[in-house]
C-alpha cells in the first residue's frame, strides 16, 4: 500500500497519509512524496491520526461508499466500539476487522436474509472468508465482496457463465462445477428415492 508524505515536514514529525485523506490533498504538489506503508513504519513515521485504521477509511473513502450504496451494489455500517465495518448486499452480509499487524481480513455471516435488521447482522455467527487474505487495501475487500455477488447471480442462472480469465477465476469455475455435478446427483438419487417409494420393484434396478 503507497501512502503520501510531506517532504518539507520536520523529520521528527513525519506524517503518513492515505489516499484521499483530507490532510494528504493539502501537501503541495511539489512536496508530495509517495512510499510504501512498510518504508514508512520502518522508518518511524507517524501514522495520520484521521484515516488511520477503519475509522480512517469510512473517512478517506466516504465518496465510494456513498457511490456503492447509490447503485445497490453495497453498504457499508461502522461500529466504532467494536471497530468493526459491517457491509450489507442483497445476497448476504459481512465485516471487515483489523488484526494487530494492520491488515484488514473479512467474515461472511453464515445465515443471512435481505430484510435481517443490522442489530442482527453484528450478533450473527461468522465464518472467517478463507480464500481472502488478509490486506491493508479496504477497497479490494470491498471489490471482492461485489464480485462475490456477481459470481453468485451467475451461478444462480448458469455456472458456464462464470469468468476464467485468472487463475482465481478458473479456480472457483472447478469449484463451482463440482457444486453442479453433486446437485444433479442428488436429483437424481431424490428422484430415485421416489420411484423406489412407490414401486419397491424399481430397487432391483438400483446401482450399488
Amino acid at each position: 500500500m503507497q501512502v503520501i508524505i510531506s517532504m518539507n515536514a520536520p523529520k521528527h514529525r513525519v506524517v503518513y497519509h492515505k489516499a484521499g485523506c483530507i490532510y494528504e490533498r493539502r501537501i503541495k504538489c511539489e512536496n508530495r512524496m509517495s512510499i510504501s506503508k512498510e518504508e514508512a513504519e520502518k522508518k518511524r513515521y507517524c501514522e495520520c491520526k484521521y484515516c488511520a485504521g477503519l475509522r480512517g477509511e469510512m473517512r478517506a473513502h466516504a465518496a465510494e461508499i456513498r457511490y456503492w450504496k447509490k447503485k445497490g451494489m453495497a453498504e457499508i455500517c461502522y461500529d466504532g466500539n467494536a471497530d468493526t465495518a459491517y457491509v450489507t448486499t442483497k445476497l448476504g452480509a459481512w465485516k471487515i476487522m483489523e488484526n494487530r499487524f494492520g491488515k484488514y481480513y473479512l467474515h461472511h455471516l453464515n445465515h443471512f436474509t435481505e430484510d435481517m435488521p443490522i442489530s442482527q447482522i453484528k450478533d450473527g455467527e461468522y465464518h472467517r472468508q478463507a480464500d481472502v487474505k488478509p490486506t491493508d487495501s479496504f477497497c479490494k475487500i470491498i471489490h471482492y465482496i461485489i464480485d462475490h455477488d456477481k459470481a453468485k447471480v451467475i451461478m444462480k442462472d448458469d455456472f458456464r457463465k462464470l469468468p476464467q480469465s485468472t487463475k482465481k477465476q478458473k479456480k472457483y469455475y472447478k469449484q463451482a462445477e463440482r457444486k453442479a455435478a453433486l446437485k444433479q446427483r442428488r436429483r437424481i438419487d431424490h428422484l430415485f428415492a421416489l420411484l423406489e417409494s412407490e414401486a419397491p420393484e424399481m430397487k432391483q434396478f438400483s446401482i450399488c
